[in-house]
Parts: structure tokens; C-alpha cells; sequence
């Protein structure tokens, strides 16, 4: 048996069982309801039962003209309400004899065979009983209705047998429906629907699916749709094309030609409104773009790292043509753009550079954009010490990376433990602590970069301090070695740049106290273990800290680094010059052969209000170590 028989026979499987059981229960419901009675309102509504009207005869079973639509008035005809029949005992005998007849032809499928004992026969003999029979008018319509939908069920598949069958068996008993007319029009477009359905086949195995145009498989099955919207051969055909035309699309994106694979695919969205098969091509087609472009961009990154600027603007070019991301394509011009400063980066990126060993990795970094700034303090400024100037203006011309944090006691143990390097508070055995007693930093022995600002064990994520300048350039010489990159630590120039962020004011947040917490520097709200408190300290102002606080607790400034005011000062390259006369005039180290005292810059937990300004510096001893006193690192790009 052929899959379309097999679905006529379960469709009338389905619609007879539904058919018996509506016309069981209305025979035992609607004597209930007939005799109910309306409520006494003061007037007795009538029970009105509507006659079936004259039917006009159907169609000629071989007639091949349209039907005119108003032949039937069926459905339109205005019906005179009649009483309801009263029979005698005999003929209501009759009458669910018959009944029972239509109800077992239904169960068994029989519609209108054999001759007299089919289900439409009768309820029709049942109708000439009594023709206002609920249970007959019903099940007659009901059995009509599984007629139709099968015929047009056939028609849909381009089989018109059973609506020639039920033309015929119409006629036969002068039954006229204004379905059989729609029918026999959609049968008479058969004659030509079936030479077009012949020619969109040949169509489609010359693989002429949407070309040559106006004599293609898409056009053919466009005019059989135009004449039949239902016809199911022409719907499928439609989808075959869009399944050939998708086909073709993900055929094309496999060769990375994404342009005829979106051609072909919006081709097969032109078919069939919202379709499930293109939105999911479609969806693969941007993922297989999407991950071209990825690729694409990782190659120019690649060609960028290697400095191969031309190559990169090649592989942007294509990421381009394939519709890359507008975003991702705006960052890699970007990078191009910058590859002469930058190298790969972008100013405010954050990296971490893994060891060569692949035994870890070193500090965070943000890549600080290049500029220029005021360097020193202004003349208007009350606090401006003479070696803050004079002041002069400084471009930052050699990108630069710098650490975002000072260097944890947990990455300063990682070089020690790497190296068996020696710090100078170890070789001399002590260093300067607050010794909380006398609220003072005194020298006490035992004390070297493991322990913290008080002379306690020092937690993994503070800041090291009792570091040297010569501790914390070691330091960075064994990164460099580490990373096989140029670290080193910040000169003075740059360390005032990152400090003032753009600012000239006299402190990084502005002038006079902080207006908001927002570094740990000396506040009058502070307050130590014992309850000291600070000679000199911003009003109104308290941090929550009494000595370095762990890197990191407060926000970072508009570049994304912390702890540049404040937590601790910090050692840079530079020697110590009174003023800045003779400077260099770009942002390198001045660096003189065999000085003695190198630049401290940014406060300290324990600094003066005034010593918190963008400008002030000072300077200490290369072997000087003590609580106050830490370090970054900066790395060349």
C-alpha cells in the first residue's frame, strides 16, 4: 500500500471513530435536552428546530468548467422554524433501527458503499422519518465532512479519484453542497497543474532549480501554487528546491565563499515563509563566518606580534569581506594603528606575561597610553617644595606597560625562591619597622621583607616592604630573565604621568582632602591599635587602615591602576637630583654612574598630607629598607 493510501485510510479511520462517537452521544443526549423546559419569566420561549433547506443538484461528475459559487443556497437559505415531529411508537421504532444502522455503517467505514446500506443512506432514510432529527442532520453533515476532507486531501496530492467519486456519488442521490462546486473547480485545474508539475520535474533533474530565469523549477511550481495554493506536490517541490538551494550554501561557505553562500541562502529564504531549515542554515552560515573571521583576526593578530603590519591589513582586509564583526574588525584597525607603539596591545589592555619556562607567570599589567604632561608643581601651589621643579612639559613618546599593583610579598617570594637571592635587610640582619609603642619607625634586627609593616608576619597579598632599591631592581632583572622581556622599574617621569592621570591639579583627586575614600593615606578618623592618632592627617577623612593595606582594596585610578597615592611609597630608576634643571627632556631615567640615593615617589600609609601631591618626591639610599617603602615594576612594549 502507497504512504498516500495509508494516510486516507488512517484519516478515515480517525474521522469515522470521531463520527460514531459524536453521533452515539447525541442520541442519548438530545432527548435530555429536548425536554427541558425554559424558566417561567412570564412568557414561554419557543424551542425552534431549523429544517434542512432544498439542495441543488451537485455537479456533473465529468464536468471540467468552474462552478458557480451562488448555485447553492444552502448555507444562506432562511429557514421557517417548525415544531418537532411527534411520532407513534412504530415509527420511532423505525427510527433508531435506522439510526443504529448509520451508526454501524460509521464504525465500519462505510460512507456511501454499498448501494442502500452506507452510512449517508440511512440518515437520510432516517431524515424522511423525522426530518428534524438532531442525531441524523449531524451525523449526515458529519459523514459529509470526512468525505470532503479526504477528497481534498487527494486533490492536495494531485489525486482526484476520490473527489470523483464523491461528485458521482453526490449526484446519485441529488445532493446538492457548495463544497462539491470549490471541489470541482480545484479538480478542473488539473488539467493544467499536471503539465506544469511534468515540466518542474525535468526542471529539477537538470538541477534548473532558480536559472535559467523564467524557466526554472522555482517558476513552474510558483504557477502551479498560483492556481492551487494547497497542491502538496508543488509545496513539496519548493521544499526540495530550498533543501538544494541550502545545499549549495553550506557547500560554498566550506570554500570560504561566503558571498554566494548568502546569495543561496537568502534564494531559499524567498521560497517558504519562515522557515525552520534557512534559519538554521542561516544560522550556521554566520558560525561558519563568524569562526572564518575569528581565524582570520588570530592570523592578523599573529602577523601583528611578529610585526608584519602589511600582512595584518591583508588578513583585515578579507575579515572585511566576509562580514566580520564591525567591533572586533574596529579593535584589530586599532591594533594595526598602534603596532608601531603598542607592538600587539591596546592602551588600558591587561596581560600577564607567562615565564619561559611555563613554570608561571609575572605581575598584571595595564598598557599605558602614550601623551604628555606638566611634570613638577605648579607655582601656585602653597605645599611646592624647590625640587619639584622647574616645572616642565614631558611627552611620553615609548609605550610602556606598567604593573597594577605594587609587588606582592607573595611574587617577591616566588623571585626569592627561584633565585636564593638575599635581600639587603637580610644581609644586615634588620630594618626599619613602626613599633607601635613609641609611634615611630625604629631599626630593629630580624626584620627583612617576609614581615610586615609592624614587625609581623607578612600576608601573601600586602605589599613587600623592607625592600631596597637594590632589592626591588634585582627583582625586576629576574623578570626580565624570567619572561624574556625588558622589565625594569618605572623612571620618575613616568611614575608622575600614571599618578596624575591626566590631572594638573595638585593631588590626583583634585585639590585639598580626598572627597571620598578612595586611597589609604593619613586621614584624622584613623587610628591605630593603641588609639593614635596622626599630628598631620586630611580632615574628615578615614580609610580603615593603620599601616600598608593588601594591594588592590581601594579603586583604581582612570589608567586601572592602584595604589599610586598612598599603601606605600615606591623606588624608581632615577638618582636624585635637587631640582629638575639639566632633566631629560622625554621620560627616561636620569641616571648618573655611581649615585648613592635614588627617587621615592607617591605616598605612604604613614605620609604627610602634603607628601601626597601628584608632584612630591624624595629620596633615600640605595640599601635604605624600612615599613614605608615598596616597589612596581614597568615592562618596554
Amino acid at each position: 500500500m502507497s504512504a498516500g493510501s495509508q494516510r486516507k485510510e488512517m484519516l478515515g479511520a480517525i474521522f469515522g471513530l470521531g463520527l460514531l462517537v459524536f453521533a452515539m452521544a447525541w442520541r442519548w443526549l438530545f432527548p435530555l435536552l429536548a425536554e427541558l423546559r425554559w424558566p417561567d419569566w412570564g412568557a414561554a420561549a419557543p424551542v425552534v428546530e431549523v429544517l434542512p433547506a432544498p439542495m441543488p443538484k451537485a455537479v456533473e461528475p465529468q464536468t471540467a468548467d468552474p462552478v458557480d459559487a451562488t448555485a447553492s443556497v444552502a448555507a444562506d437559505a432562511t429557514l421557517e422554524p417548525v415544531k418537532p415531529t411527534e411520532l407513534d411508537a412504530a415509527a420511532r421504532k423505525q427510527l433508531d433501527e435506522m439510526l443504529a444502522q448509520a451508526n454501524d455503517s460509521v464504525r465500519e467505514r462505510h460512507w456511501l458503499a454499498p448501494r442502500d446500506d452506507n452510512a449517508m443512506d440511512w440518515y437520510a432514510k432516517a431524515l424522511q422519518i423525522d426530518p428534524t432529527n438532531s442525531e441524523a442532520r449531524i451525523g449526515q453533515e458529519a459523514v459529509l465532512e470526512t468525505l470532503f476532507k479526504q477528497a481534498e486531501a487527494g486533490l492536495d496530492d494531485g489525486d482526484p479519484s476520490l473527489a470523483n467519486e464523491l461528485i458521482e456519488a453526490l449526484n446519485a442521490r441529488d445532493i446538492a453542497d457548495q463544497r462539491a462546486h470549490q471541489l470541482a473547480s480545484r479538480r478542473a485545474l488539473g488539467a493544467q497543474i499536471t503539465p506544469l508539475l511534468q515540466t518542474a520535474a525535468e526542471q529539477m533533474a537538470g538541477a534548473a532549480y532558480i536559472e535559467p530565469a523564467g524557466a526554472n523549477a522555482r517558476a513552474s511550481y510558483a504557477a502551479v501554487l498560483a492556481l492551487d495554493p494547497r497542491n502538496r506536490a508543488a509545496r513539496k517541490g519548493m521544499a526540495a528546491i530550498e533543501s538544494a538551494l541550502l545545499e549549495m550554501a553550506l557547500n560554498a561557505a566550506s570554500e570560504e565563499d561566503f558571498a554566494r553562500a548568502q546569495q543561496m541562502a537568502s534564494e531559499a529564504a524567498s521560497l517558504q515563509a519562515d522557515s525552520e531549515a534557512v534559519r538554521s542554515v542561516q544560522a550556521r552560515l554566520d558560525d561558519l563566518r563568524s569562526q572564518h573571521a575569528a581565524v582570520l583576526m588570530a592570523r592578523a593578530d599573529a602577523a601583528l606580534a611578529a610585526r608584519d603590519i602589511t600582512g595584518a591589513r591583508e588578513l583585515l582586509q578579507r575579515a572585511g569581506q566576509i562580514g566580520a564583526d564591525l567591533e572586533a574588525m574596529a579593535r584589530l584597525n586599532q591594533l594595526i594603528a598602534n603596532a608601531s607603539l603598542y607592538g600587539r596591545f591596546q592602551p588600558g589592555e591587561r596581560i600577564r606575561d607567562p615565564y619561559a619556562d611555563r613554570s608561571g607567570e609575572g605581575p598584571e599589567l595595564v598598557v599605558i597610553p602614550v601623551g604628555s604632561f606638566v611634570m613638577g608643581s605648579s607655582e601656585r601651589d602653597k605645599e611646592r617644595k624647590a625640587n619639584e621643579g622647574p616645572a616642565r612639559e614631558v611627552g611620553i613618546v615609548q609605550p610602556f606597560a606598567m604593573a597594577i599593583t605594587e609587588i606582592t610579598v607573595a611574587e617577591y617570594r616566588r623571585f626569592v625562591r627561584d633565585t636564593g637571592y638575599v635581600t639587603v635587610a637580610e644581609a644586615a640582619g634588620s630594618s626599619r619597622y613602626y613599633e607601635e609603642q613609641s609611634g615611630r619607625l625604629v631599626s630593629r634586627s630580624g626584620i627583612d621583607w617576609q614581615n610586615d609593616y609592624s614587625g609581623g608576619k607578612a600576608r601573601a597579598n600586602d605589599p613587600v616592604v623592607h625592600i631596597a632599591w637594590r632589592d626591588a631592581s634585582a627583582y625586576a632583572v629576574w623578570l626580565a630573565g624570567k619572561t624574556g622581556l625588558r622589565y625594569r622599574l618605572p623612571t620618575e617621569a613616568e611614575f608622575e604621568y600614571v599618578l596624575r592621570a591626566g590631572t594638573s591639579s595638585a593631588y590626583p583627586w583634585g585639590e585639598g582632602a580626598p572627597p571620598k575614600v578612595l586611597a589609604n593615606v593619613t586621614g584624622d578618623g584613623d587610628r591605630s591599635r593603641s588609639k593614635r592618632e596622626w599630628d598631620k592627617a586630611f580632615k574628615r577623612y578615614r580609610d580603615g587602615y593603620w599601616g600598608p593595606a593588601p594591594v588592590a582594596q581601594f579603586s583604581a585610578n582612570p589608567l586601572g591602576l592602584h595604589d599610586l597615592v598612598g599603601n606605600v611609597s615606591e623606588w624608581v630608576e632615577d638618582c636624585w637630583h635637587e631640582n629638575y634643571l639639566r632633566a631629560p627632556e622625554d621620560a627616561s631615567a636620569w641616571v648618573n654612574r655611581g649615585c648613592l640615593k635614588r627617587v621615592v615617589r607617591g605616598s605612604s600609609w604613614g605620609s604627610a598630607p602634603d607628601q601626597s601631591r601628584s608632584a612630591f618626591r624624595a629620596n633615600a639610599g640605595e640599601d635604605t629598607r624600612s615599613a614605608r617603602i615598596g616597589f612596581r615594576v614597568v615592562r618596554d612594549l
